[in-house]
Order: structure tokens, then sequence, then C-alpha cells
């Protein structure tokens, strides 16, 4: 009877704006615990009610541009993207508006405030690994590829005739210069995946792509999307640079709540990310948004 009268309470304990809020979250809580079997507390009731008297739920997004994921939109100036897009839906599913902060220094840090409590939620092609784990709760929401861009040249001077199918692995064991973003899931698969290469990171994706260019390094490091997106962006750097994808790793992409919000509403987001937004892989979104993976004209 507890969870009866307290959700009652919550709704009567509001003006009619609160109310309609209130309903549509609860509703959603309903559906998981009549549906999954999901037991509620107090605790969770508590959080709810906090987002839903402030009105707005707060989602981190990382302090760098990745169109199409999300991006300061030139002709409106207003963030979007696929990630942003998805912040959005899921608050209104709660019945309250977004407030997105931008204030992380890097991915890293963003899980780490995500742990924290200092944002509800963290999006933003964020990959998952045991460290970041260790900080927030990981909620799967799309599959991709690691991928490599590599200097042709420098590949060539591997030795042996290197069939196709172990391409990949000859890579992974070389001692080549291999760039990536600084505090970045990239990083951490980086020095595990990686154990002979001379590693260095960068600032930015900017950064450690003109480092490519320029010959700083070798091999250039992330998932698919943001490695074929360059070279079909621009073609011509086909001749110098070849994409390898290696296939049987996946950088599993998950939206981070800390252990007080996953408690409260883990079960809710579960709920959303199955019914409405499906796992996405690589060659999925970059078929959604073809557009991006498009010369540059």
């Amino acid at each position: 009877m507890l969870f009866k009268k307290s959700y009652v309470l919550l709704i009567m304990n509001s003006n009619p704006m609160q109310r309609l809020r209130k309903f549509f979250c609860i509703t959603l809580v309903i559906i998981c615990v009549y549906i999954f079997g999901l037991s509620v507390n107090a605790a969770e009731i508590e959080y709810i009610q906090g987002i839903q008297e402030r009105g707005y739920i707060k989602v981190g997004i990382p302090p760098y541009k990745t169109p199409p994921f999300y991006y300061i939109d030139q002709d409106t100036n207003q963030l979007s993207g696929y990630d942003v897009e998805i912040a959005k839906d899921f608050a209104s599913k709660l019945g309250v508006e977004v407030l997105f902060d931008r204030k992380s220094k890097s991915f890293n840090d963003l899980v780490r405030r995500a742990g924290n409590n200092e944002v509800d939620m963290a999006i933003g092609k964020l990959g998952t690994t045991y460290k970041r784990m260790k900080n927030a709760h990981p909620h799967e929401y799309m599959n991709f590829r690691h991928a490599l861009l590599s200097n042709r040249k420098s590949i060539s001077n591997l030795q042996g005739n290197i069939p196709d199918d172990k391409f990949a692995e000859v890579l992974l064991n070389s001692n080549l210069r291999i760039g990536f973003i600084a505090n970045s899931a990239y990083s951490t698969y980086a020095s595990g995946l990686f154990p002979n290469a001379i590693k260095k990171g960068y600032s930015n994706w900017s950064m450690a792509t003109e480092a490519l260019l320029n010959g700083e390094i070798d091999l250039l490091y992330r998932d698919a999307t943001e490695i074929k997106k360059i070279v079909y962006q621009k073609p011509s750097l086909s001749l110098e640079f070849v994409p390898v994808l290696i296939e049987d790793l996946v950088d599993q992409k998950s939206i981070y709540v800390s252990t007080k919000a996953n408690i409260a509403i883990g079960s809710i987001l579960d709920y959303y990310l199955g019914k409405e937004i499906k796992i996405k892989s690589d060659s999925e979104l970059m078929n959604d948004f073809i557009s991006y993976y498009q010369p540059i004209k």
C-alpha cells in the first residue's frame, strides 16, 4: 500500500501543471512495475519527484562537436543531433524539459560527473569501459565497430605479405604510432589492444586528425562512424590513407547515470531505449545520416 499512497501524495501535492508532469512519469513507472515486475521504493519516488518539481532533467553532453550526434546547428545556433534528440524525447516521456550541460572537460570527466549526480544522465557516443562502470551505470543504445585510419606508407613498411583477414591483427600488434582523443574510451582501449604501439592522446578529434595528416602518427583510432566520415567527406585522402575496420571489436555506446539515478530511472530508461530507440549499428546510423558521409563540395 505504501507504493500506491506515495504516488497519490505525489500527484495531489502539486499544481495542475506539475500534476500533468507527474502523471506522465508515474505512468511509466507503473508500466515498468506491472510489465517487468520491478519494485519501486521511496527513494525512487523521491528522485522522480525532484525531477518533476524542478521541471527538467539535466543531461550532460560532451564539450566537442561530433555531427550528426551532437553539434551546434549553424542556422539555429542550437544544440542538435541524434543524441540530443534522444535526450529531448526521453525528457518528454518523463513530462519535463531537458537542460543540457556541456561543462565537462572530457568524455571521462562527463561520466564521472554523471556518477557524482552533477547531471541526471550523460549521453554523447560514450563508450563502455570497466573504468567508467566504476563511476556510473551504462545503458547501451548503440554498437559501433572499432576502426583505424592508416597511413599507407607506414603500413607498407610492415614485414611480409599480409592477408586481408590478418591485417587488423598485424596492426594491433605493430609498433606504429597511434593517435586518439585523450581521456576517451579509445585511450583506454588503446592501452590494452595496442601493447607495442607508441600511443599519443590529443585534446580533440580535429587535433588527432591533423596529426595523422601531418605525419605525426601512423594510425588514427576511433569508431567506424568517425573514421569513415573522414575519407567519405574527402575522397582524395584515400590515396594516402586507408580505413581499416576491426570487425570483431565492438564499441558499446551507453547512456550513463549515477547509482542513485539508476535506482530511480534506470528501468524507465531501459524500457524507453528498448521500445523507442533499439540498439543501432554504425552502418545503420551512417545510412540514416548519409548526408554527413558524402564528399564536401
